[in-house]
């Protein structure tokens, strides 16, 4: 028998017995370490709903492109597609205890978890099924701003219903106390769920509190519902967390496993929801067992087509104690729309949560050319088609010299590649990934470019601020809280190209304008700034948890 475990994040659920190519235990591996840590997620998960059985993984690694299989029903198959690449295995023992039922830990578990292959995601278009998905892909792709202006019409028509419209609510829990059926562990935890764990505005504050769980003495638990391949599951605030990150659909039976298992051997002091439907749509099973445990959830976008995070969270309010909310837009709409009562809406900002102090405001160089940047995730949602198509425009209308920078990466990579190409922007627009720190962008920027077709509060509004750099944005979301007037744009494609061009190029002509607009952008975001902070606000709440 090998020794046990020295990464903290899997000794609290299971003990290495033997291995071959994984190197779970340290030492020489043929799994990089964001595999490395894929493969310890999966082992929390069978451990926790296979408590005290031996198990063994065949670790499968797969084509590029190709996402994750670590706890849906297919890790019980042992056969694989002929891409499938055999790294190792790996054998261990569950260290969790229930007595939720006669467990036979006796004999063998064999399961098979792919670990995917390197980090690339394709965008939903591409999985979409059947002649119609082909067609709706073939539109999309080949004229995706056209596209866009079609979307908008839609948005419009359906957030005119959306805004009509009550949510259906569940019912209440009213036992005050559940049967138990399982023994309660004495390390207090708290149990997160969060969507994944890859570059987002949501999830960076997810990992921030999964940070200040760590500091108020509580074992962060973390559960993921989406399909990924995790870049962010190495990072250090997951040191000392037990990371489960889910691939659907369970078996039944694993799904209340999975949960007694945590309770079994947690003592969870809260439940904390970051845009997590699986944990979502399980908090009444939840509160029906143990309607002691609190639990509340951070909210940051209305989303008009689907509903999204928001209406979940008001059809299951009933069994959440608290609604965190980053903007007056989402308050006022649980309160004065939904009716939810106001004491447990909690407005708390997060403004202060990347931005440094305020920096002087950057002045525009006169010996180099004006530099427009996009800072944020090649995805439908922020549409960076639409930058490609507006750096476009300027680089023929503009009054001066004007140079381009692109900071992300997504699934819509490979479409901004092909366009920065098309349109003739390969020698004026830099493209720069996730390794470049954003700050040297901003650093770099005499205007920072916002095209999402929905918001929240984008965090790099409040980082452009703090860096002295004025926010060109569509007017959606509580975006109108932080940007200049004059520096809102219309949502849709064509008027925002138009709108944003003619503000750039004002800029360009009139430093004098582009300070004043500065100047009531960082006005805005000071008296944003002065609400109540969200890091003050779960710090506390998590304190009150381990009292």
């Amino acid at each position: 028998m090998t020794e046990k475990p020295e990464i903290h994040t899997h000794s609290q659920t299971f003990d290495v017995l033997d291995e071959s190519g994984v190197g779970l235990t340290g030492g020489e591996s043929l799994l990089d370490e964001r595999e490395r840590a894929l493969v310890v997620g999966a082992a929390n998960f069978h451990a926790l709903t296979r408590p005290g059985q031996t198990i063994r993984f065949t670790v499968l690694r797969g084509p590029q492109g190709s996402l994750p299989s670590l706890t849906d029903r297919e890790t019980g198959a042992i056969e694989w597609e002929d891409d499938r690449e055999v790294v190792g295995s790996v054998v261990f023992r569950s260290l969790v205890h229930t007595t939720v039922a006669a467990v036979d830990a006796d004999g063998l578990v064999d399961l098979v978890v792919d670990v995917g292959g390197s980090e690339q995601t394709a965008s939903a278009y591409h999985q979409l099924p059947g002649l119609a998905g082909a067609l709706r892909r073939a539109v999309r792709f080949t004229v995706p701003v056209q596209f866009d202006a079609l979307r908008q019409y839609r948005t419009d028509l359906v957030e005119k219903r959306y805004r009509a419209r009550d949510v259906p609510r569940k019912a209440g829990v009213r036992i005050a106390r559940g049967a138990s059926a399982t023994d309660q562990g004495r390390t207090p935890a708290v149990l997160f769920g969060i969507h994944w764990l890859e570059l987002g505005g949501a999830e960076r504050w997810a990992v921030e509190t999964v940070q200040l769980a760590k500091d108020a003495g509580l074992t962060p638990v973390i559960i993921t519902d989406r399909p990924s391949g995790h870049p962010w599951i190495t990072r250090p605030e997951f040191d000392g967390a037990v990371v489960v990150p889910l691939t659907l659909p369970l078996t039944p039976d694993h799904e209340s496993m999975l949960l007694n298992g945590i309770m079994a051997n947690y003592d969870v002091r809260g439940v904390h929801v970051h845009h997590c439907t699986w944990l979502y749509e399980r908090l009444p099973w939840l509160k029906a067992i143990r309607p002691d445990i609190p639990v509340v959830d951070s909210l940051h976008i209305l989303e008009w087509r689907t509903g999204g995070f928001v209406d979940i969270s008001v059809r299951v309010s009933n069994v959440v104690d608290r609604h965190h909310v980053i903007s007056p837009q989402l308050r006022d709409y649980l309160i004065g729309k939904q009716g939810i009562p106001a004491e447990k809406v909690a407005l708390a900002t997060l403004a202060n949560l990347t931005a440094a102090a305020d920096q002087p405001a950057k002045a525009v160089a006169a010996d180099k050319p004006f530099t427009v940047a996009f800072v944020g995730r090649f995805t439908q949602q922020k549409r960076p088609y639409l930058f490609l198509k507006l750096a476009a425009e300027l680089k023929d209308s503009a009054p001066g010299p004007v140079r381009f920078v692109m900071h992300g990466d997504g699934e819509l990579s490979g479409e901004v590649h092909g366009l920065r190409g098309r349109l003739g922007l390969s020698e004026a627009l830099e493209l720069r990934g996730p390794d470049r720190d954003v700050s040297d962008t901003l650093a770099e920027a005499d205007v920072l470019v916002i095209s999402s077709d929905n918001e929240g509060l984008t965090l790099t509004s409040f980082e452009a601020s703090a860096a002295g750099i004025p926010v060109v944005s569509t007017d959606v979301g509580s975006q109108a809280s932080l940007i200049a007037d004059g520096l809102l744009c219309p949502r849709h494609p064509y008027p925002f190209i138009r709108t944003a061009a003619a503000r750039i190029g004002t800029m360009m002509d009139s430093p004098e304008q582009r300070e004043r607009w500065l100047v009531e952008q960082r006005r805005k975001s000071a008296a944003f700034a002065a609400l109540p902070d969200a890091r003050s606000w779960v710090r506390d709440l998590y304190r009150g948890w381990n009292s």
